[in-house]
């Protein structure tokens, strides 16, 4: 039996104890410990293969492949999440999992480098008997099974085909590179030349046959130099999808990146069948899309050239977080403020005067800043306090609550340093205190990386445990590790804008360190970047607000009933998308929701709390008042007959939209803010809807009616 562990029990610990206990303790992942799909629901979990065997080439040189480095993390996990799906990660070459663990998957994912594996027959067998029991099968690139690893021997086609009879795919071979003999039959416009244009020149062919009428070819080449030679390369079905290697996806020269040829989110649509699913969203809330803005506590103590003598801290403070009063995710390295390490007194009370903003919550970057989490290495190599995971997680998160904050706050995450490749046993010390965890993704989508491969998924997989991403890349890397421009954070906003068109596919996430007070150009930046989000119809959350959503995602629950879609278990997460549709939300028949929202081609359903909801569709808008679109989180609800009375809270001025009045109606409408309250008249529009703006308390209650 797992014993429990309070997050008081474990921050009253030394740091060497609290390791210990965490360890000993071994809790599994929370989303890994959910039970296999019941009547009815829905399995959103999909399992990823990879091949430790394969090589990922490195900065440092060769090394094994793993799950964070593996191809369907880099790119696929992204447009899966998208889809609602939790993607998990295994290694063939540790074996198959058995029926009992696969019970619980919607599918099987691969994207494989080469052909060798060992066992490959039984492997091929193992892929059949995953379509025979229902479960989708989704092969990327290589079938990765042709040969055996130890003798080196081809596999016999006939035996591949007998394997993976269900899918009715056909491998002849007829492998050739020549470009002068591969021609193109047809594609699919809807599903190939996503981000690129098909070359003149076609760099690979192998014959594949699809047998089955219920699937789809989407790219089909043949060779001129033979006869009965169409191939479908690109297939989905009720089976699943294929598609074959240099059809995927194209490799730019160098380091530019690369480009889907597919379509991801169509592809993965069909071939796992999810066209209709409801998906839990962790963009959006109450229809407006997700802001949240965290600072690494980098360079606090850094002297600035935008006040003589003032810190980078100090200018933060004054210039940005008092100036803009967007809630915001503060850390510090306690390192840097302690006054017998690194930090003076000075630092100390800047960090406590930080922390006592009503639009800042507290955050931990560590005690010294380590480098690389694997290899212990870190910023500040201090004699006096030795490498200790435990001190560098709850250890700094216990100085920050002691020593730094005010009465009534308490560290609500961590922000991962350095590489953010941070091993598993420091996230379960997390994971027991109760504290989320963020860093490290990476999303860059703007000129340079025109491209939907560098938009980070939600997370990565540590053993047993999670990492959360950002959503955004911070100024670092747009400045070039701060070689220059010292302005080029201002460019974030490309990536904002192009991860909201032609699909919101990523919160807005203003992601920087104190170095961006050290100069007057990285400063001016930030400004501009602030300006921008003050004018956009965002949902302001603290970042530690949108993990809890993130954690929602992981939880959510869905089920197909008669009535409609059952959702439960969704924690935080108050969104579920209908993509590709024009449905309304039918009240009368839903339970749990608040209202909706259509937004390019999509319906955003609004969740009214972590209870079971269900969500019913219709043809009709509703002919009762529902919510559209909030600019904060709706605490509270109340519906009858034509009144509504809503209380939203948050850091911000708040505004509310309410639909399905009577066109033209004049309407009694009431704000409370703390002990005031006032009233006024206002008039719905043309198309039954109303907008009030409602104050800036931290609670707000508006009474329609």
């Amino acid at each position: 039996m797992t014993r429990k562990i309070s997050r008081r029990a474990l921050l009253g610990r030394s740091a060497a104890a609290v390791g210990a206990l965490a360890l000993r303790a071994g809790a599994p992942a929370r989303a890994a410990a959910a039970a296999p799909a019941g009547p009815g629901e829905l399995p959103r979990y999909v399992l990823a293969l990879y091949k430790s065997s394969e090589i990922y080439n490195d900065v440092e040189g060769p090394r094994p492949q793993t799950a964070t480095t593996s191809e369907i993390h880099s790119w696929a996990q992204m447009p899966l999440n998208w889809l609602g799906l939790m993607v998990e990660y295994h290694d063939v070459d540790r074996g198959l999992p058995d029926e009992r663990t696969m019970s619980r998957y919607r599918g099987v994912v691969t994207w494989f480098q080469t052909e060798e594996m060992a066992a490959p027959l039984e492997y091929l067998r193992w892929l059949g008997a995953q379509m025979r029991a229902g479960r989708r099968v989704v092969i990327l690139g290589y079938l990765g099974a042709l040969r055996d690893r130890g003798t080196l021997r081809t596999i016999d086609l006939a035996a591949v085909n007998e394997a993976l009879a269900p899918s009715g795919l056909e491998f002849r071979g007829n492998w050739t590179g020549n470009q002068q003999v591969i021609e193109l039959r047809s594609k699919d416009p809807r599903m190939m030349e996503f981000e690129r244009r098909l070359p003149p020149g076609l760099p690979y062919y192998q014959q594949v046959v699809s047998r089955r009428r219920d699937t789809r070819a989407h790219l089909v080449l043949a060779r001129r130099d033979l006869p009965d030679s169409e191939s479908d390369l690109v297939v989905t079905g009720p089976w699943g999808g294929f598609a074959a290697a240099e059809y995927v996806r194209f490799q730019l020269p160098g380091e530019s990146g690369t480009q889907w040829w597919i379509d991801p989110f169509a592809f993965f649509r069909e071939a796992l069948g999810v066209g209709d699913w409801p998906r839990p969203d962790t963009t959006t809330l109450c229809g407006r899309r997700i802001f949240y803005s965290h600072i690494d506590g980098d360079g606090l103590r850094n002297r600035s050239e935008v006040r003589p003598g003032a810190s980078s801290g100090r200018v933060i403070l004054d210039e940005v977080l008092s100036r803009y009063g967007l809630p915001t995710s503060v850390s510090v390295v306690v390192a840097e403020v302690e006054p017998t390490l690194l930090g003076s007194p000075e630092f100390h009370e800047l960090a406590r005067a930080i922390y006592t903003l009503p639009n800042v919550e507290a955050g931990s970057h560590s005690y010294t800043h380590p480098l690389d989490w694997m290899k212990h290495s870190r910023s500040f190599e201090l004699p006096a306090i030795p490498y200790s995971v435990e001190r560098e997680t709850a250890g700094s998160v216990r100085y920050i609550e002691e020593r730094l904050l005010p009465p009534g706050k308490r560290v609500r995450l961590f922000q991962w340093s350095g590489s953010t490749r941070v091993t598993e046993e420091a996230v379960a010390i997390l994971d027991r205190l109760g504290v989320p965890n963020i860093n490290g993704g990476d999303t860059m989508r703007d000129r340079r990386w025109p491209s939907y491969t560098r938009v980070a998924p939600l997370m990565r997989q540590v053993g047993r445990h999670w990492q959360t991403y950002t959503s955004a890349s911070n100024e670092n890397l747009y400045t070039k590790l701060w070689t220059g421009p010292f302005y080029g954070f201002r460019n974030v906003i490309e990536t904002f804008e192009n991860t909201e068109r032609p699909r919101r596919v990523a919160p807005v996430n203003v992601y920087y360190h104190y170095y961006s007070g050290e100069r007057i150009a990285s400063l001016a930046a930030l400004r501009y970047v602030h300006e921008w989000v003050t004018r956009q119809p965002l949902a302001r959350l603290f970042t530690s607000e949108y993990l809890a959503i993130v954690e929602g995602f992981r939880s959510t629950r869905v089920a197909r009933t008669a009535e409609g879609w059952r959702i439960w278990d969704h924690g935080a997460l108050r969104t579920v998308r209908f993509d590709d549709t024009r449905a309304h939300v039918d009240l009368a028949r839903s339970q749990g929701v608040l209202g909706f929202l259509h937004h390019q081609g999509a319906l955003y359903v609004h969740l009214a709390g972590p209870e079971p909801a269900l969500v019913a569709l219709g043809d009709r808008p509703p002919a009762e008042p529902y919510l559209v679109q909030a600019s904060h989180r709706v605490t509270a609800w109340t519906r009858q007959a034509a009144h509504v009375a809503a209380r939203l809270s948050g850091i911000g001025p708040k505004e509310i939209e309410i639909g399905g009045l009577e066109a033209g109606r004049e309407i009694a409408v009431e704000i409370r803010e703390r002990a005031a309250s006032r009233r006024l008249r206002a008039r719905a529009g043309p198309d039954g809807r109303l907008i009030v703006q409602a104050g800036e308390a931290p609670e707000v209650e508006v009474r329609f009616g």
